[in-house]
Protein backbone atom coordinates (compact mmCIF):
# COMPACT_ATOMS: atom_id res chain seq x y z
CA UNK A 1 0.00 0.00 0.00
CA UNK A 2 1.31 3.41 -0.95
CA UNK A 3 -0.16 6.70 -0.53
CA UNK A 4 -1.39 9.13 -2.96
CA UNK A 5 1.69 10.66 -4.58
CA UNK A 6 4.31 8.34 -3.70
CA UNK A 7 6.41 5.55 -5.26
CA UNK A 8 7.73 2.14 -3.67
CA UNK A 9 11.22 4.12 -3.68
CA UNK A 10 10.04 6.74 -1.13
CA UNK A 11 7.16 5.01 0.89
CA UNK A 12 9.33 4.66 3.82
CA UNK A 13 10.46 2.14 5.77
CA UNK A 14 10.53 -1.71 4.23
CA UNK A 15 10.93 -4.45 6.18
CA UNK A 16 14.18 -5.87 7.28
CA UNK A 17 15.26 -1.69 7.38
CA UNK A 18 17.79 -1.09 10.02
CA UNK A 19 17.46 2.48 10.86
CA UNK A 20 18.11 4.32 14.54
CA UNK A 21 15.30 5.35 16.35
CA UNK A 22 14.46 7.19 19.40
CA UNK A 23 12.54 4.96 21.71
CA UNK A 24 10.60 6.54 24.23
CA UNK A 25 11.22 6.22 28.23
CA UNK A 26 8.91 3.60 29.06
CA UNK A 27 10.54 2.89 32.61
CA UNK A 28 11.15 -1.23 33.43
CA UNK A 29 13.57 -3.08 31.75
CA UNK A 30 12.42 -1.76 28.20
CA UNK A 31 14.95 -0.09 25.57
CA UNK A 32 15.27 3.09 25.66
CA UNK A 33 16.76 5.98 23.76
CA UNK A 34 18.38 5.93 20.92
CA UNK A 35 18.89 2.04 19.03
CA UNK A 36 19.13 0.91 16.03
CA UNK A 37 15.85 -1.25 14.97
CA UNK A 38 14.84 -3.56 12.40
CA UNK A 39 11.39 -2.84 10.92
CA UNK A 40 9.41 -5.96 10.90
CA UNK A 41 6.16 -3.99 9.42
CA UNK A 42 4.47 -5.92 6.31
CA UNK A 43 5.56 -4.03 3.16
CA UNK A 44 1.62 -3.96 2.65
CA UNK A 45 1.96 -1.00 4.78
CA UNK A 46 4.38 1.10 3.70
CA UNK A 47 3.71 5.42 3.51
CA UNK A 48 1.79 4.38 7.40
CA UNK A 49 2.49 6.99 9.65
CA UNK A 50 3.61 4.39 12.07
CA UNK A 51 6.08 1.21 11.90
CA UNK A 52 6.75 -1.40 13.99
CA UNK A 53 10.01 -2.29 14.78
CA UNK A 54 12.44 -4.17 17.18
CA UNK A 55 14.81 -3.05 18.72
CA UNK A 56 18.71 -4.03 18.54
CA UNK A 57 21.62 -3.67 21.13
CA UNK A 58 25.03 -4.46 21.11
CA UNK A 59 25.18 -5.09 24.80
CA UNK A 60 26.82 -8.63 25.46
CA UNK A 61 24.95 -11.45 26.79
CA UNK A 62 26.10 -12.24 30.39
CA UNK A 63 23.89 -15.59 29.94
CA UNK A 64 25.10 -18.51 29.11
CA UNK A 65 23.05 -19.57 26.47
CA UNK A 66 20.96 -17.22 24.55
CA UNK A 67 16.95 -16.94 24.71
CA UNK A 68 14.63 -18.07 22.10
CA UNK A 69 13.78 -14.60 21.70
CA UNK A 70 17.42 -12.65 20.71
CA UNK A 71 18.47 -12.83 17.50
CA UNK A 72 22.38 -12.45 17.39
CA UNK A 73 23.64 -10.52 14.09
CA UNK A 74 26.97 -10.05 13.06
CA UNK A 75 27.58 -6.39 11.84
CA UNK A 76 27.68 -8.16 7.82
CA UNK A 77 24.59 -9.28 8.56
CA UNK A 78 22.93 -5.84 9.59
CA UNK A 79 25.10 -3.44 8.35
CA UNK A 80 26.15 -1.59 11.79
CA UNK A 81 29.50 -0.96 12.61
CA UNK A 82 29.39 -4.02 15.69
CA UNK A 83 27.74 -7.49 15.82
CA UNK A 84 24.57 -7.32 18.06
CA UNK A 85 21.21 -8.98 19.18
CA UNK A 86 17.76 -8.10 18.08
CA UNK A 87 15.57 -8.21 20.96
CA UNK A 88 12.68 -9.71 19.63
CA UNK A 89 10.48 -9.59 22.88
CA UNK A 90 10.27 -6.05 22.55
CA UNK A 91 8.74 -4.82 19.57
CA UNK A 92 7.30 -1.41 19.54
CA UNK A 93 4.91 0.59 17.31
CA UNK A 94 7.30 4.00 16.35
CA UNK A 95 5.66 7.06 14.48
CA UNK A 96 8.25 6.90 11.73
CA UNK A 97 9.37 10.11 12.39
CA UNK A 98 11.02 9.17 15.43
CA UNK A 99 13.44 6.65 12.81
CA UNK A 100 16.35 8.07 11.72
CA UNK A 101 17.46 7.30 8.18
CA UNK A 102 18.11 3.53 7.10
CA UNK A 103 22.14 2.52 8.14
CA UNK A 104 21.93 -1.38 7.02
CA UNK A 105 19.43 -4.08 6.18
CA UNK A 106 19.75 -7.34 7.44
CA UNK A 107 20.70 -10.25 5.61
CA UNK A 108 18.09 -12.69 4.67
CA UNK A 109 19.09 -15.63 6.62
CA UNK A 110 19.23 -13.09 9.48
CA UNK A 111 16.01 -12.04 8.77
CA UNK A 112 15.14 -15.40 8.80
CA UNK A 113 16.09 -16.62 12.41
CA UNK A 114 14.30 -12.94 13.30
CA UNK A 115 11.40 -14.10 11.82
CA UNK A 116 11.57 -17.43 13.93
CA UNK A 117 11.94 -15.89 17.40
CA UNK A 118 9.28 -13.51 16.56
CA UNK A 119 7.04 -16.74 15.86
CA UNK A 120 8.02 -17.82 19.24
CA UNK A 121 7.02 -14.65 21.01
CA UNK A 122 3.90 -13.84 19.24
CA UNK A 123 2.96 -17.73 19.84
CA UNK A 124 2.39 -17.60 16.07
Amino acid sequence: MVGIGRTTADAGPARGDVHFAAFPDLGGHVIKGPHPAVVVQTRRLRGSSTTVVVPMTSAPRAAEFEPPFLVRVTRRESGLPRDGWVKCDQPATLPTALLGSRVGRLSPEALDRLDAALRFVLDL
